[in-house]
């Protein structure tokens, strides 16, 4: 099944898609880029030449022919666009990547492409949500209070609203979340529901 968010963008240029299935490529025009994400805090520009990225969590790039590929079952798929100059990257962010500092990370890329990063747009993919996702007391050493939600004993973290407060806070305002949660829809998958070895598929790319 395919799920395009790309509505939500404000460039009709720019795509960014999922699948619930074992699609190799999404566009067989573009070249394709992925990484073996690890959760590190590792984030890489990435070209027709080195389009395959070990130990890396977030990848950009300055080429039109090339989508960007990402695997998630709950974290964080951001995705970043820019159109003058054009740059995409997409980042896979957990709970301990926005702890360690990808997100600061991403930026430093960004501030090494484009001048005024206030240009770029960010848009957060399917992602558990807050009510969804039950922490452990250290959190709250982790994390500002604001984050984490108390009830009934339990605490419950939101990963969107922290990686949107890290990112206007290094001067990336234009953020949006698409505000579906892996959890609770069936289609999705969810490693914190089903403990599954499968992931979501999603894609960034410029048509």
């Amino acid at each position: 099944m395919i799920f395009e968010f790309s509505k939500k963008v404000k460039s009709k240029k720019f795509k960014i898609i999922f699948s619930n299935e074992q699609i190799d490529n999404i566009n067989p025009y573009k070249l394709q880029a992925s990484m073996q994400q690890t959760h590190s805090t590792n984030v890489k520009i990435v070209d027709e030449n080195n389009l395959v990225s070990i130990d890396t969590d977030g990848i950009f790039t300055k080429n039109k022919d090339i989508s960007l590929k990402i695997k998630t079952a709950d974290c964080l798929p951001i995705f970043f666009y820019n159109e003058s100059p054009f740059f995409i990257g997409v980042v896979h962010a957990g709970w301990k990547g926005l702890k360690e500092g990808i997100i600061e990370n991403a930026c430093v890329v960004l501030r090494s492409n484009i001048k005024d990063i206030s240009s770029v747009q960010v848009l957060i993919g399917p992602s558990i949500s807050q009510k969804n996702y039950e922490v452990q007391d250290e959190f709250i050493d982790y994390f500002e209070s604001k984050f984490i939600a108390s009830k009934n004993g339990k605490l419950f973290l939101d990963l969107q609203a922290i990686a949107a407060s890290q990112l206007k806070s290094l001067g990336v305002a234009n953020v949006k979340d698409v505000e579906e949660c892996t959890y609770e829809n069936e289609f999705y998958h969810s490693y914190r529901r089903d403990k599954t070895s499968r992931r979501l598929r999603g894609w960034i790319y410029y048509e």
